[in-house]
């Protein structure tokens, strides 16, 4: 069973300042893929919107906006994420991981303490699926990526980027 919803790529200059981040984002149950290039504002927090550009989930319509924010990569790094239509919010996530060492030593503990976590994420996402279509949530059917290329605006941080 695979699943990843969302990978984030930090790319450096040479010199090591950041270039931009790569957001790339699958949508699991037709495996589909698209990625955004968000280029980097210089040094700190970087603040991004860009047009959602394919169909994720059945319970979000396509004519989204994302804002996303990203701390610069150190002991800490923290993602978050928001679909928002016009000035309503339809839904956020916020990531906040600590680095860890790769090792051959820290990969078996993490593949012994967290085996299930996938199967476990996946049913807990369908559960909540089934308590929205209970809930008589409006679905949106899939529509097939459009391979139009969205471009990502740089911002600074305002009320719109805040969670609410």
């Amino acid at each position: 069973m695979s699943f990843n919803p969302v990978s984030f790529f930090y790319c450096h200059e040479a010199d090591g300042t950041l270039a931009g981040i790569l957001c790339e984002v699958t949508n699991t149950p037709w495996g589909e893929r698209y990625s955004y290039v968000l280029p980097a504002t210089g040094e700190g927090h970087q603040y991004f919107a860009v047009a959602k550009a394919f169909h994720v989930s059945p319970f979000l319509p396509r004519d989204l906006e994302y804002r996303m924010s990203f701390s610069q990569p150190a002991e800490r790094i923290g993602v978050h994420m928001a679909d928002w239509q016009g000035e309503l919010k339809m839904f956020d996530a916020t990531l906040n991981l600590t680095r860890q060492n790769l090792s051959r030593q820290t990969l078996h503990r993490y593949l012994i303490a967290y085996p299930w976590m996938t199967a476990k994420t996946c049913l807990a996402i369908y559960w909540q699926a089934m308590r929205l279509l209970v809930k008589r949530i409006p679905i949106f059917s899939h529509q097939a990526a459009d391979g139009e290329y969205r471009a990502a605006a740089a911002q600074t941080k305002d009320s719109r980027h805040e969670k609410q």
